[in-house]
């Protein structure tokens, strides 16, 4: 036997005596009672389960954004010992030299940044 829950009063056609009365008694029912509490249970953890996975997706997003930010440096820099390898070979230094600037810039620490270069953090050569 399924029963149905009825509509809530706002929705509900306008009561009669009898229809108010079966209300009241459908309300004072146990089983009515048990049926509305599992009910608003599930429906507040739903609620806890949409926020905590909102807020996991919102820690989710900074943590991408802050890696974005990094990986933007990193390429910048990159780029900047492309453009100072490039000039090297462009300027026609001796080939010693082209090599010791080359050999400077590809093997320079991690953490160097007094000349403006940012290396990259896989290198170590």
């Amino acid at each position: 036997m399924t029963e149905r829950m009825p509509a809530r009063r706002s929705t509900a056609k306008a009561s009669t005596s009898t229809g108010n009365a079966t209300a009241n008694e459908q309300m004072q029912d146990p089983a009515y009672k048990l049926k509305r509490k599992k009910n608003n249970e599930a429906v507040q953890r739903t609620r806890e389960k949409t926020k905590k996975t909102a807020e996991e997706r919102k820690g989710r997003i900074n943590a991408l954004k802050k890696e974005n930010i990094e990986l933007v440096t990193k390429i910048e820099a990159e780029k900047e010992k492309i453009n100072i390898l490039r000039n090297v070979i462009m300027q026609g230094k001796n080939k010693e030299e082209q090599h010791q600037l080359i050999n400077e810039i590809l093997n320079s620490p991690e953490e160097d940044n007094d000349d403006d270069l940012a290396t990259s953090p896989n290198r170590n050569d």
